[in-house]
């Protein structure tokens, strides 16, 4: 009898184990399968190279029009001083999918309530994304004349060898480098203790904000665009979380 009651304990902590696994195993999944119908979806999507210049056109005049037109100077001054464009193109290529990986992790593993949060806005978010780069498609600034792309192809895939033709050249509105990095950097800092720590985690959204337009790869609108509806869902998600647990 000793002997079963003994078992009792590995056996609880082998079903654990092997849920914990199959959970891992299922979100893995389920990203995987979102990855495949965002990245195929934009490449399905891909507007002409006609429609895209028109629309980065008039997106210019817009931003003249209402004084946000910054992309000239910040790009100047990444083109003028070395340390500052490597630290846009680092920020640029590194602070994105790598860190958004990383954070997913850590919130899986720690927060699971946080990572659904974010998982979900990404989700949502991705899917309106897809919707705009059918109705807008538009040239990034690199493309249009006066602009630099500082990021080399390479570095842009991050030294993985698949072809560009599987990219969406002129899905730049709006930015999901800044949406998902700005919500991945808002997950981590909620589920982290001490405010200097928290201030921290938010660091990458804003230097990823800088990077997109000192790289020559978004306009300020694409950003301000991305950010806001990649927020938008976030906070709806972690409201319909809070009213589901009351």
């Amino acid at each position: 009898m000793a002997m079963i009651d003994g078992l009792a304990p590995l056996r609880h902590t082998d079903e654990t184990g092997v849920r914990r696994f199959a959970d891992w195993v299922h979100e893995v999944g389920l990203l995987l399968g979102a990855a495949a119908v965002y990245f195929g979806g934009r490449v399905i999507v891909e507007g002409s190279e006609a429609a895209s210049t028109r629309n980065a056109e008039r997106l210019i005049d817009l931003e003249r029009s209402i004084g946000v037109d910054v992309e000239h100077s910040i790009q100047q001054l990444a083109l003028d001083h070395e340390s500052v464009r490597i630290a846009g193109n680092l920020s640029y290529v590194w602070l994105h999918w790598p860190l958004l990986l990383v954070i997913l992790f850590i919130l899986f593993r720690n927060d699971r309530l946080r990572y659904r949060q974010l998982r979900n806005a990404m989700f949502a978010s991705g899917a309106v994304g897809l919707f705009l780069f059918t109705l807008l498609p538009m040239s990034p600034p690199r493309f249009m004349p006066g602009f630099v792309g500082t990021v080399s192809d390479e570095a842009r895939r991050h030294y993985l060898t698949y072809p560009l033709s599987w990219t969406n050249r002129f899905a730049a509105f709006p930015s999901f480098h800044v949406g998902w990095t700005l919500i991945a950097c808002l997950a981590l800092a909620a589920s982290l203790h001490g405010e200097r720590t928290r201030w921290l985690a938010l660091l990458p959204a804003g230097l990823v904000g800088l990077a997109v337009i000192s790289t020559g790869n978004h306009y300020a609108l694409d950003a301000m665009t991305g950010a806001i509806i990649a927020a938008a869902f976030y906070i709806y998600f972690g409201r319909r979380a809070s009213s589901l647990s009351q």
